[in-house]
C-alpha cells in the first residue's frame, strides 16, 4: 500500500504513465462543473419570487441543497408538474453520485483526493482521501480503476444531456410567460 503524502502525487510522476487516470479525472471534474452549472442556471431560471414566494430560497452554494431547492420547485409549482416524475429521478440519481460514501465511488471522492499512484497493468487508480470525523484526520486508500472512473463520468454525461432537455424548453421566451403566470 502507498504511504499517504502531501508531497507527492501522481501529477509529479510520469505525465506518460499517468496520463489515462488524470485525464479520466479530468473529464469528471469539468463534466460535473458542467452539471452544477447547469442546474444553477435552471434554479436561477425558476427561483424567483414573482412565480411563488413560499418556494423562493436564496441561492444556495452547497451541491445538496441546490438539489433540495430544485426539487421543491419541480415538486410544488405546477407550470413544472409535467417535469415532477423524471425531476425526482434525476435528483435522487444525482444525489447518488455526490453522496461520500465509504463503499462507493462518489463526487467528494473524485475531486477531493489526492491521486496517489496509477498502475497500468491492470488500469487502476489509487486514490488518497483523508476523511474528518470529529477533531481526528483518517486517510484511507481506494483503488478505482479507469472502467469506474469512465462509467462515473458516463452518468454525470447523461444527468447532463437530461438537463440539457429540460433547458432548452425551459430557457424559451414562451415557457418564461408561463413559468410567470403560473398556469
Amino acid at each position: 500500500m502507498t504511504e499517504f503524502s502531501f508531497y507527492h502525487s501522481l501529477v509529479d510522476d510520469d505525465p506518460k504513465l499517468a496520463a489515462p487516470a488524470l485525464e479520466a479525472l479530468g473529464r469528471i471534474a469539468a463534466s460535473w462543473a458542467r452539471l452544477e452549472h447547469h442546474i444553477d442556471a435552471l434554479i436561477v431560471q425558476v427561483n424567483k419570487p414573482s412565480y411563488d414566494e413560499r418556494l423562493f430560497a436564496e441561492h444556495p452554494t452547497s451541491f445538496s441543497k441546490k438539489i433540495e431547492l430544485l426539487k421543491r420547485w419541480f415538486n410544488q409549482y405546477p407550470p413544472l408538474s409535467s417535469y415532477t416524475a423524471d425531476m425526482r429521478t434525476l435528483t435522487q440519481h444525482m444525489k447518488a453520485l455526490s453522496k461520500d460514501d465509504k463503499r462507493t465511488v462518489s463526487r467528494n471522492l473524485l475531486l477531493h483526493a489526492i491521486p496517489a499512484s496509477y498502475n497500468a497493468k491492470s488500469e487502476t487508480l489509487t486514490l488518497h482521501h483523508m476523511a474528518f470525523e470529529g477533531a481526528n484526520i483518517h486517510s484511507r486508500h481506494i483503488d478505482v480503476t479507469l472502467h469506474q472512473l469512465h462509467m462515473f463520468a458516463g452518468l454525470i454525461q447523461m444527468a447532463n444531456a437530461y438537463l440539457a432537455t429540460i433547458t432548452r424548453e425551459l430557457f424559451t421566451p414562451e415557457w418564461i410567460e408561463r413559468l410567470g403566470k403560473r398556469e
